[in-house]
């Protein structure tokens, strides 16, 4: 039987052409999430080898299949939602349905031009070619476009359905299959009835992005296969399941959990599952755990705690590493406030806290080792570090604990200095809001204290070169009578060995375009003095024009208000202190 069918237009086009998708990989997982939504048990999607003459992507399924009215009426029903029409659990199997918005299905035509769909139910397959040339021939009026659609009579034990893409999208890389397996391992490696196939090869917990690991664990004759992946950054689903006779019992475990060395974050970072048939008869009756008094559970668990802390080390320290050699550059430039001696403590100390912020961002990371380096300039903490010295190793108990007050102090003068901080920033606050406050007010408060601005500004170094040249800038303009408007101005180099021009204003002051034009003028100026030399302004007052977008700034000049710095410096502030309170 062939005759025509026609697409049913709920909602707009545009609709559904501007359905949009991160990667021609993500598009393709529409059509597997479709599948998962009838009930499918296997699912198997071939992509062609490269350089084969006229390619085709093919993915297909074992799930209930349509009927050819369920093609016309549904299918072809653009934009008419599966969970409208029969709920959000599928009708078999009752899983949730992944399908949301009814256009998915077309997912398909961002990858390829032209989409067959043959599709098996009741002993009669449905075929129905989708042409996307053909669509736009007409201008994407798909109520007016006939689609070829025809059915024929198969055996009736079989159903599912069947994609097939062709015409490949040249203007799209072309789809990776090890990268399908890596998306689509998230939300099916776990599934106990959907499987998966890629080429011929199921994917599973090894298609993950990240370090791959696999054991196979014998106990007494019987086997257990460990396999498990540490993925480059923490995931929801994370931790160990167990599968016995292809089924999943109970749910992931951290195996790590009681582990008070190993950042949490890393912990979230394992994703794995412990095969093992054997462990049938000492399953629960609803599958839901292991029998807790099993002997071989027992033995398993603690070999996997063991082998999943000897890679996770390994993993700590090759992050580590490279976490020192990232903040090196910054840490040094702090470390040239202390005085020599100091120093190769100051730097081992550092070290050591970089491991308690394990995972933590790069701005977080830089506060902690600003706040840290400040407080080292306490003498306490160096009277903790001479015990140490005089103590050695003559002594153990002595000596441990000297170590111990040594890690307790760090952290509680670290939460002191920023709770010193914070207390600063209030003053600042009554400061500003005193209309009475001038800018050499503001330009003693903050000269010292130049961390307020962010993590770049940190260390502010400014000698006497650099306020001789200020100094000779302002004096050409700025003499006499007119010298009670001399501006207030800091010129200091950052870690980066970059020049920042500040220009403090008082806290009624609005920054405006007239300010801006007055420091590029001030800039001009010194560059006389530092040829060729990068100098970034920053204006400092109490609020910005309002027609002033921040969208609109220039890259080398930014205007800042006395209330945005003090908040953004308080909220990373207390997050330091929250944090170190887990600690």
């Amino acid at each position: 039987m062939n005759n025509k069918a026609f697409f049913k237009v709920d909602t707009k086009l545009a609709e559904l052409l501007g359905e949009t998708y991160r990667s021609t990989e993500y598009a393709l997982k529409e059509l597997v999430d479709n599948a998962y939504d009838a009930d499918s048990e296997r699912l198997e999607i071939t992509f062609p080898k490269e350089l084969t003459p006229n390619p085709e992507i093919i993915i297909s399924d074992n799930g209930s299949g349509m009927k050819e009215n369920e093609v016309r009426t549904e299918y072809l029903n653009v934009a008419n939602s599966r969970i409208v029409r029969k709920g959000n659990l599928s009708i078999k199997k009752k899983r949730k349905v992944k399908g949301r918005k009814g256009i998915g299905k077309f997912s398909g035509l961002m990858v390829a031009s032209k989409m067959k769909l043959e599709t098996i139910s009741n002993g009669v397959k449905t075929s129905l070619i989708i042409d996307r040339d053909e669509l736009a021939k007409e201008g994407f009026d798909l109520e007016k476009i006939p689609l070829d659609i025809s059915t024929e009579k198969v055996d009736e034990k079989i159903s599912g359905t069947k994609i097939t893409l062709s015409g490949l999208n040249q203007n799209f890389d072309f789809p990776n299959p090890e990268r399908m397996k890596q998306i689509l391992v998230w939300d099916y490696g776990r599934e106990n009835d959907f499987e998966v196939s890629i080429n011929g090869e199921k994917i599973g917990v090894l298609d993950l992005q990240g370090k791959s690991y696999t054991e196979e664990l014998i106990i007494d004759g019987k086997k257990a296969t460990l396999n498990y992946t540490i993925t480059p950054k923490p995931i929801k689903s994370s931790g160990i399941v167990t599968k016995v006779g292809n089924k999943l019992v109970g749910k992931p475990k951290n195996f790590l959990a009681d582990d008070d060395i190993i950042p949490k974050k890393l912990q979230n970072r394992i994703y794995g599952e412990i095969i093992c048939d054997d462990l049938e008869d000492d399953v629960t009756a609803d599958w839901g755990a292991i029998i807790e008094n099993s002997k071989l559970n027992k033995v398993i668990s603690e070999r996997t705690t063991e082998k999943l802390k000897k890679s996770v080390d390994d993993v700590f320290k090759t992050d580590m590493k490279m976490a020192r050699a990232r903040y090196q550059r910054k840490i040094n430039k702090e470390l040239e406030k202390l005085p020599e001696y100091k120093k190769p403590f100051a730097r081992k100390a550092l070290h050591k806290t970089l491991e308690k912020f394990y995972g933590e961002s790069e701005s977080k990371i830089n506060t902690v080792i600003s706040v840290m380096v400040a407080a080292m300039e306490k003498d306490h903490y160096w009277d903790i570090i001479s015990n140490i010295q005089k103590t050695g190793n003559s002594d153990i108990e002595k000596f441990a604990s000297a170590l111990n007050d040594f890690g307790l102090l760090e952290m509680s003068i670290v939460t002191s200095q920023a709770l010193n901080r914070l207390r600063y920033l209030d003053e600042l606050l009554i400061l500003i809001e005193d209309n009475k406050t001038l800018e050499k007010d503001i330009h003693k408060a903050l000269e010292l204290n130049t961390w307020i601005l962010g993590d770049d500004y940190n260390v502010l170094i400014s000698d006497t070169s650099l306020e001789t040249a200020i100094n000779k800038v302002l004096d050409k303009k700025y003499s006499g009578e007119k010298a009670q408007n001399r501006p207030d101005l800091l010129l200091g180099r950052t870690l980066n060995r970059e020049l920042v021009l500040i220009e403090f204003k008082r806290p009624n002051f609005t920054l405006n375009r007239d300010t801006e034009r007055q420091a590029l003028e001030y800039r001009d100026e010194l560059n006389t003095y530092f040829h060729n030399q990068h100098i970034k302004i920053i204006l400092l007052g109490g609020r910005v024009k309002q027609n002033i977008s921040s969208h609109n700034e220039r890259d080398d000049v930014h205007f800042r208000t006395f209330l945005d710095i003090i908040s953004v410096a308080r909220n990373k502030l207390e997050w330091l202190i929250d944090e170190l309170k887990r600690k």
